[in-house]
């Protein structure tokens, strides 16, 4: 089968596909390098956007790593303008000392800044043209790195999960070489290809040849391994699904929880197998196997009452999570930015930014903090409720949402003594690590003298003396991560 007639078989099979939700028509994002691979994609996608029906545009990465990214994106806009075919491009800062290796952080830093584009743009997939060598390649790389069946079960043609779509995967380098020749098209060569210091380089440069000269049919048979792998990973993820499912699983601020008694039933092999899969259900950077075997073994030894936290790295730059034990369950939640120093002062409004946050202030009958006792007038609770404008507080009181400090103490219950914070929060079950995402509301007057006042715990515990009655309204307040 000639290689136009198997990129013609995956993009029906994808255009076909009823799996993910699609534009009409399928809107296809090309990652355009500028080298011989993509270029010649950009030629046969064009062609075929002519008859098949699914529209197309392409985008350009400038990594900032080459003397020439500036010469490259400029080919790329000018190839795309020749062929009338909406073009794209962002600049990225690699992370250099992101631990790595440059390879790796230029490859995080292209998709995020493909897959931002692609939100943008409403595109249905984004296309890579991986084939049939950067296969082998990754296959053997990831056999010397010691990888699992996921890592060995390299690419397939459709990534539902990211939204790749790589239709040259059976499609061998020759014959796209060929392809580029014929119809006279141009490419830039990336000189950083030849620098074998880069692992993918050097199997390409030194090893593949000579496993290619003793086996001439290396790239066709690693081909054949990496489905066949692929199969496998299915199964395991078949496996450990239905063996979440079992694990009582939890909706949790920020995250997900699971029973851990259950989990301790499954065996150590597929428990290590369900955490993977969970894992990569929460976008999470998969552990290597020294420290799955590590957060294994502390899991399975920990008393049910112990709490224990364990650091996970997010896909996403700058994306932080973590594994808690609690009180017999299993957290994987994402952390967030910790509160800003600076008080938030409250300007009537429904939202109001706090640093990363967003911070929710909803009016609400019998719950809260007492609008009455802020000076507020019931027609300005009324204009609120109906058309949303915001509360404007009496002269010489204001209402501030500030981190706690440690030793404040509350009384929710008026035959309750006053408490520490502390103790409210294990008393509402709070766990520990959610604690410091909680601020303290203050009101502060000026009037007759100056006083501050602490009058709830966010929206968990409000003072006795600061709840409004069952048919008066009060304030609630609500943080959100941004």
């Amino acid at each position: 089968m000639s290689f136009l007639s198997q990129l013609e078989n995956v993009i029906e099979t994808f255009l076909a596909g009823g799996d993910t939700p699609r534009t009409t028509p399928p809107h296809l994002l090309l990652a355009l390098s500028g080298g011989v691979d993509s270029i010649v994609l950009l030629h046969t996608l064009s062609q075929l956007s002519q008859s098949r029906p699914f529209t197309l545009s392409a985008m350009h990465v400038h990594h900032g790593l080459s003397p020439h990214a500036d010469t490259w994106l400029q080919q790329c806009a000018q190839a795309c303008l020749n062929k009338q075919i909406p073009f794209y491009s962002q600049k990225v800062q690699v992370d250099l000392q992101s631990g790595l290796g440059v390879e790796a952080a230029a490859r995080d830093a292209r998709y995020t800044a493909l897959e931002q584009v692609r939100q943008q743009v409403g595109a249905d997939a984004i296309v890579t043209a991986h084939h049939m060598q950067d296969q082998a390649e990754t296959l053997l790389l990831q056999l010397v790195r010691g990888a699992g069946v996921k890592g060995l079960s390299a690419m397939g043609h459709w990534d539902a999960e990211r939204l790749l779509l790589r239709p040259l995967l059976g499609v061998a380098k020759a014959e796209l070489l060929q392809y580029a020749a014929a119809q006279q098209l141009t490419w830039v060569e990336d000189e950083s290809n030849a620098d074998i210091r880069y692992d993918r380089n050097f199997m390409r440069q030194r090893a593949m040849p000579v496993l290619r000269e003793r086996y001439p049919q290396l790239d066709q048979a690693l081909l054949r391994s990496a489905s066949h792998l692929a199969d496998a990973q299915m199964l395991l993820d078949t496996l450990a699904q239905q063996d979440l499912l079992q694990c009582d699983v939890r909706e949790e601020w920020l995250g997900q929880s699971i029973d851990i008694s259950h989990l301790h039933t499954l065996g150590d092999v597929r428990a290590k197998n369900l955490l993977r899969f969970w894992f990569q259900q929460r976008q999470c950077r998969m552990p290597n196997t020294e420290q799955l075997q590590d957060y294994w073994k502390q899991l399975s030894s920990v008393k049910p009452h112990r709490y224990l936290h364990l650091p996970l790295q997010g896909q996403a730059a700058n994306h932080k999570a973590y594994l808690h034990h609690y009180q017999g369950r299993l957290y994987c939640v994402a952390k967030p930015a910790a509160l800003p120093n600076t008080p938030l002062i409250w300007q009537g409004q429904q939202t109001q930014i706090w640093g990363d946050w967003q911070v929710q202030f909803k009016v609400s009958k019998g719950r809260g903090i007492a609008l009455a006792r802020l000076g507020i007038s019931p027609a300005a609770i009324t204009l609120n409720k109906r058309y949303g404008q915001p509360i404007p507080l009496a002269d010489g009181i204001q209402l501030l949402v500030t981190p706690r400090t440690g030793g404040e103490v509350l009384q929710p219950d008026a035959k309750r003594p006053r408490r520490e914070l502390k103790v409210i929060f294990q008393m509402l079950a709070v766990p520990p690590w959610q604690r410091a995402f909680y601020p303290v509301v203050q009101v502060t007057t000026t009037q007759p003298t100056a006083s501050q006042t602490l009058v709830a715990l966010a929206a968990l515990a409000v003072d006795e003396a600061w709840r409004p009655g069952r048919n008066a309204y009060g304030l609630e307040i609500f943080l959100h991560p941004l």
